[in-house]
């Protein structure tokens, strides 16, 4: 993944005029002042680009936070689970109790004893 671009004062201000200074996740309007992002409407890990067509302002505490905990993290978990799938990458379970894996046996009389590793 590419790294992330740095925005000028100029470009944040065309893309912020460009979206009529509203937020682009809650629609309210974006107060002199008051803190935000260039939020990636659709994420990078997603596939999203890092240019101006893909960026809009949100509000920096609630609105953009909000959209990135609600929204992209689990989107991108999801991604990322779904590659792994399709490359047939399984997580690595733990060994049953007393399974072929394990230090221990259990015998037929219900008894745990450690096996023999001879």
């Amino acid at each position: 993944m590419a790294s992330r671009k740095r925005w000028s004062a100029s470009a944040r201000l065309r893309i912020f005029l460009a979206h009529n200074g509203h937020c682009h996740v809650c629609g309210g309007k974006i107060t002199v002042g008051e803190a935000w992002d260039l939020d990636h409407i659709i994420a990078l890990a997603l596939g999203g680009d890092d240019e101006e067509g893909n960026l809009a302002p949100a509000h920096r505490k609630g609105c953009h936070a909000g959209k990135t905990a609600a929204e992209d993290v689990p989107a991108i978990a999801k991604a990322k689970r779904r590659a792994q799938r399709h490359l047939g990458i399984r997580k690595a379970s733990k060994p049953l109790p007393c399974g072929r894996n394990s230090p221990f046996k259990k015998l037929f009389s219900g008894e745990v004893v450690r096996r023999d590793n001879s």
